[in-house]
């Protein structure tokens, strides 16, 4: 028996979500900071986003933009990036609000950082060291 694919190839089986008020702005955000790339992209009538798939390193992340219906949320979301020194720095140049600068902290094998973005969600970036 051929099972039918559930999911599109090489997607996650959990997506984070994201509704905002300008999704075109942390779409382009997100482009700069992670070099995401555009997988699928609806837009409403008025050119807001309706609908956009990024692919993130190895993880699919959607976003749309918000409407009377569907109002703002904000998230918390974490990525490991190659270099978190080097990524945190490409989010406080793309503006980007400062929670934490990357420090590695004691019994933690991670160097960890955090921001918001543009739309007030909560970004904890981590690149582990090597044992």
């Amino acid at each position: 028996m051929i099972m039918k694919a559930y999911k599109p190839r090489d997607y996650n089986s959990l997506s984070p979500y994201l509704i905002v008020d300008d999704a075109r702005k942390l779409v382009d955000l997100l482009t700069n900071i992670f070099d995401a790339k555009t997988l699928r992209s609806f837009d409403h009538e008025d050119g807001t986003i309706a609908h956009i798939e990024l692919k993130l390193d190895d993880s699919i992340i959607m976003i749309s933009n918000s409407t009377s219906e569907y109002k703002a949320n904000k998230s918390i979301l974490h990525m490991y990036v190659p270099d978190v020194f080097k990524t945190f720095e490409k989010a406080v140049a793309a503006g980007c609000e400062i929670i934490e600068k990357p420090i590695k902290k004691e019994d933690d094998p991670d160097i960890r950082g955090s921001f918001y973005d543009s739309a007030g969600n909560y970004w904890a970036i981590g690149t582990q060291e090597d044992e």
